[in-house]
């Protein structure tokens, strides 16, 4: 007698009589080798029905079922134990003998093998293919139905329903199995953030703004390719909060301060439009640059790490006076550097109390210096959602700055403008989209902003190719407009 190995695969073509007996040795390891006799072939028979689906499982098993130790089979147990079974089959039945081959082949209790095969078989006639999966998640004790003590936090105000202690306290049930529910989906975890209060003026606003970027012909939201979006943001040098993904034997940063309070901080001003590809095929980013509002002031007394004189960079408020110049000395020269076209451009900002109204005699005159066809226009009061630099631009800068390492105003500034022009084009098309998204929101809700930003996947459709270059309305949009229809886009 000599030690042959099973086979790795059986060609699904091969049909050997199925007359021929194999006298396994029962002294033999059960899932190591199995004896053959050297005289007999080994009889194995695979003939598939030809209108049986691709199965999953239709080749033998490659590696035995080693060392087991529990009394259950494993998910790739079962599997292994339907693939040896797969291969002994004759036409659409497996010939004679086959489940007490397996069952010694694999060292499984022949009851078991059949327990299986009947799975995998009802599983066939279910769904086309042959699976057997284990049934331990059907033992055990059932699990008690909570859904009851947890319908009492309806009745509870959700300040007192915070943390998982506190909703407990408030069900009557222990934390560990609060946050067990929240695992299983019974319950949701939800962070509230502030919104700004809206006056019926504000709601109205709103809601004439959003109509005048709809085109009524198209259904679509306009493209906006002539409006550039400019905002103010604060970058701090660092954040009283960080986290940070460290393996278990490394340490944990330390990081030190003078003062939480006054953390080294720049306001800037970034300006941004939606990306193209221009009449001569060449991409037009978006971006026309990031600003600072800093000066450079000489230090009136000496101290230990400098002399009277050294010039220091120093924040610099923002005040109408500020905000014009930095409009008609930064922004508008690099409108007509990077711009790729002559048409009339709309600068879109807020309603801050430091910036120029769109009739500003200084800044008017200055744009008929320019040559270019520039107006001023205000986003309405109380909407940071209907901005792109608020929804998701400043996110991806800051994001980018804090990567960087910065002990100083300069370091700061610095590292924002590198993370600003860094930015991919696809982020500033996305935040458009998202705009455009907001606005059809803000419709649906009469101009209020009690609604959440929608989650387009833009970047799986942009993937498979299908991004939208504008967002069309919602069936409820055009229900709205069907009685009062939007205005033409400007």
């Amino acid at each position: 007698m000599s030690t042959v190995s099973p086979p790795m695969s059986v060609p699904m073509s091969m049909s050997v009589p199925m007359s021929t007996s194999v006298p396994l040795s029962t002294s033999a390891p059960m899932f190591t080798s199995v004896p053959l006799s050297t005289s007999v072939p080994m009889p194995i028979s695979v003939s598939l029905p030809p209108t049986m689906p691709t199965l999953e499982m239709a080749t033998e098993c490659t590696e035995p079922l080693l060392h087991r130790r529990k009394a259950n089979l494993t998910a790739h147990e079962c599997v292994q134990v339907v693939q040896a079974l797969l291969t002994r089959m004759k036409g659409d039945e497996l010939h004679k003998g086959a489940k007490t081959e397996v069952a010694q082949l694999t060292g499984v209790h022949l009851n078991t093998v059949r327990r299986v095969w009947k799975r995998a078989e009802e599983e066939w006639r279910r769904t086309g293919v042959y699976r057997a999966t284990p049934r331990m998640h059907l033992k055990g004790r059932r699990r008690l139905d909570r859904n009851q003590q947890l319908e009492l936090l309806r009745s509870v105000p959700v300040a007192r329903r915070s943390t998982f202690r506190a909703a407990g306290d408030a069900c009557g049930l222990p934390t560990t199995t609060v946050f067990r529910e929240l695992q299983r989906g019974h319950l949701r975890s939800h962070n509230s953030v502030l919104r700004p209060l809206l006056t019926e003026d504000n709601k109205r606003g709103r809601l004439e703004f959003c109509k005048a970027h709809i085109d009524p012909d198209t259904m679509h939201f306009s493209g906006m390719y002539n409006t550039i979006h400019v905002d103010e943001k604060i970058f701090y040098i660092t954040q009283p909060r960080r986290r940070f993904l460290l393996l278990p034997d490394e340490q944990a940063p330390t990081r030190r301060v003078r003062s939480r309070r006054f953390i080294t901080r720049v306001m800037m001003l970034v300006a941004v439009s939606r990306p193209r590809y221009g009449s001569d095929g060449e991409l037009f980013d978006g971006k026309l640059g990031i600003w600072a509002f800093i000066e450079q002031v000489a230090a009136v007394r000496s101290s230990k790490r400098r002399p009277a004189g050294t010039l220091e960079t120093k924040e610099v408020s923002v005040t109408k006076t500020t905000y014009r110049e930095k409009l008609i000395s930064d922004v508008l020269p690099s409108i007509c550097a990077r711009w790729p076209t002559r048409d009339r451009v709309v600068i879109q900002q807020d309603n801050a109390p430091a910036h120029i109204p769109p009739s500003d005699s200084e800044f008017a005159t200055a744009v008929d210096r320019s040559g270019m066809q520039v107006e001023l226009c205000c986003q309405p009061p109380n909407s940071p959602d209907l901005n792109c630099c608020d929804l998701g631009v400043f996110s991806a800068i800051q994001a980018r700055q804090r990567e960087k390492t910065a002990r100083n105003i300069d370091d700061l500034f610095a590292a924002a403008t590198e993370a600003y022009w860094e930015l991919p084009s696809r982020v500033l098309n996305a935040a458009f989209l998202s705009l455009q998204s907001c606005m059809d929101l803000c419709v649906q809700a009469g101009g209020d902003n009690d609604f959440k930003p929608p989650h387009m996947g833009k970047l799986r459709l942009e993937r498979e190719g299908r991004l939208p270059a504008r967002v069309s309305w919602s069936p409820a949009t055009a229900a709205i407009f069907a009685d009062s229809p939007p205005s033409t886009t400007p």
